[in-house]
């Protein structure tokens, strides 16, 4: 009989986004995270198309948006292994949830919960059914030989965590999406110690090798955005347009305070008020046409073509705070720009990353010490040098054993449970 070992696969090394990967022990399989990559104008599914309606899963595995592995998906049996953890509510991280099947068991954080059920019954997200377990902070799930903790940390959306998986062989620490800038830097550095110590540390790193455009705009961390939102509110003339996204309800209510302060009343579209939990949905445009100076409004890139009837006034001013277009590399960018210049809004970007800065991530890989450290979810993952930690670099679409990973002789195969995908040996190491 074959001793079982520890495998990890990732079925997409998030380059930048999209993570998502499986370990395995025995007969039991966790898989974390399950989104799409967010790429306008790469990834074959953007700027406006979308798959073929009642062909959606079929068209997005033949397009490589969602993977080709067997027993997780709605319309095939289960594998009856696979347990699905989600670390945040983000698209890149869940926007495939709704295609697994309703057998295979479900975890995600609890305070995640508001955000999740307001983006399935507004329709932006639907979710699979059953919607799943919500598990409490530092709670443990065990499949199998694997044990699964959560570990909360600081993102741009309520819930985000990190996990702790642990084996008959390794301890296995994923940080999720994460930051220390953010209104609670104080919950990734508990996740750091939580995990101190780790075999494996697998890290995001989406900012690793960012040239900022220039000049580079200052970096702002959270409570500075939630600052100068309200600085616009009290000192824009006309009407304030602020494209924020609803699942960063921290973000929103600090918008919202601002406004308040400013005797503005802040109206939301109706899906990213659901994801907002905000009560200010917009309607009627005569109230705004009437008092832009009263109001500040949400608007997002599909909704331009509302300044049309809005006619905003002289001294508008539209921000970009964390809604699409993301910047530059974002093919909508010039688009929202020719906008702006039609209509005579100042386009302004106020905006602070939910993901840690370089610095940071370092800092957490020294405060984690790992024997491995797996730099992922980002376009430079060599990028990340840290003295003392030895760097693996995985391949999408590759098994290895977790205990050659740590030996420093890791290979590849082709992970079981694929359809027709080919592996291949990997040094990966450096």
């Amino acid at each position: 009989m074959t001793e079982a070992r520890t495998t990890l696969t990732f079925l997409h090394t998030g380059n930048p986004t999209g993570l998502k990967f499986f370990v395995e022990h025995g007969d039991s399989r966790c898989l974390f995270d399950f989104g799409r990559e967010h790429a306008p104008g790469r990834a074959l599914f953007s700027l406006g198309l979308r798959p073929r309606l009642g062909r959606e899963l079929a068209d997005l595995v033949a397009a490589g948006e969602a993977p080709a592995v067997e027993g997780v998906y709605a319309g095939e049996p289960w594998d009856g292994r696979t347990s699905v953890f989600i670390s945040h509510m983000h698209l890149d991280h869940t926007a495939l949830v709704r295609h697994l099947a309703p057998e295979a068991p479900l975890y995600y954080p609890a305070e995640m919960e508001p955000v999740r059920a307001g983006a399935d019954s507004s329709g932006y997200l639907p979710w699979r059914r059953p919607v799943g377990t919500a598990l409490a902070d530092r709670e443990t799930v065990t499949a199998g030989e694997i044990k699964v903790r959560l570990l909360a940390v600081d993102h741009d959306v309520p819930g985000s965590t990190g996990f702790l998986v642990s084996t008959p062989e390794a301890a296995i620490a994923f940080t999720g999406d994460c930051r220390r800038h953010g209104l609670h830097p104080e919950l990734t550095a508990a996740f750091a110690q939580a995990v101190k110590g780790a075999d494996l540390l697998i890290q995001e790193g989406v900012s690793l090798g960012y040239l900022p455009p220039i000049p580079a705009p200052p970096l702002l961390t959270e409570e500075e955005v939630i600052a100068e939102l309200a600085l616009a509110a009290a000192e824009t003339k006309g009407l304030l347009v602020a494209n924020c996204y609803g699942m960063n309800r921290e973000r929103v209510a600090g918008l919202a305070a601002g406004c308040a302060a400013a005797g503005r009343k802040l109206l939301l579209e109706a899906e990213m008020a659901a994801l907002a939990g905000w009560p200010g949905v917009l309607g009627d445009l005569e109230a705004v046409r009437a008092d832009p100076r009263g109001h500040c409004l949400q608007l997002g890139f599909d909704s331009l073509p509302l300044l049309l009837d809005l006619q905003p006034p002289a001294g508008s001013v539209w921000i970009q705070c964390g809604g699409p277009p993301f910047g530059s590399f974002d093919p909508g960018s010039t688009v929202l720009e020719a906008w702006c210049a039609r209509f005579g809004l100042e386009l302004r970007t106020v905006n602070s990353s939910g993901h840690s800065r370089p610095g940071d991530i370092v800092r957490t890989v020294r405060e984690v010490g790992p024997r491995v450290v797996l730099p992922v979810h980002t376009r430079a993952p060599e990028a990340l040098v840290v003295v003392g930690v030895r760097s693996f670099l995985p391949q999408a679409g590759v098994t290895y054993r977790v205990a050659d990973i740590l030996s420093g002789a890791p290979t590849g195969s082709a992970p079981r449970g694929t359809h027709g995908r080919s592996g291949r040996s990997s040094p990966g190491s450096r």
